[in-house]
């Protein structure tokens, strides 16, 4: 998987390590994923913190993504399947699980308080 850390453009959580591995399958068959995989325009994920949708500009810096873009959520079943790889309580919240182990640096939001999963969106979702 990619290494690449960014602070959300919306809530200022730090994403140190974006997970891109619990996207479900599907969507890492997307034609769209390797953008987001390489940093490039075309792409949006959706922010564990607050669901804000981040993109990437040209040079490869977070920017708002534009309409169109298929969106990329976290998979709840692949974040479970995380959480025990990563030796944490079956029994944790995955939002526990975050906060001590994947997104330890929130900016206005916990991670996955609220989090919309790609179970819960519409398998079609794009920027609005």
């Amino acid at each position: 998987m990619p290494y690449w850390a960014i602070f959300c453009l919306y809530c200022q959580g730090y994403m140190s390590d974006t997970l891109l591995e619990c996207l479900p399958p599907v969507k890492k068959a997307h034609p769209a994923y390797p953008s987001l995989f390489a940093r490039k325009p075309g792409a949006a994920l959706a922010c564990p913190y607050c669901n804000g949708l981040i993109g990437f500009d040209a040079s490869e810096q977070p920017c708002v993504p534009e309409p169109g873009w298929p969106v990329f959520r976290y998979s709840q079943v692949e974040l479970e399947s995380k959480n025990l790889d990563d030796g944490a309580n079956p029994a944790a919240s995955l939002r526990d699980w975050a906060s001590a182990f994947r997104f330890t640096k929130p900016g206005t939001h916990q991670p996955l308080a609220s989090y919309t999963y790609a179970e819960q969106a519409p398998a079609d979702e794009a920027v609005p």
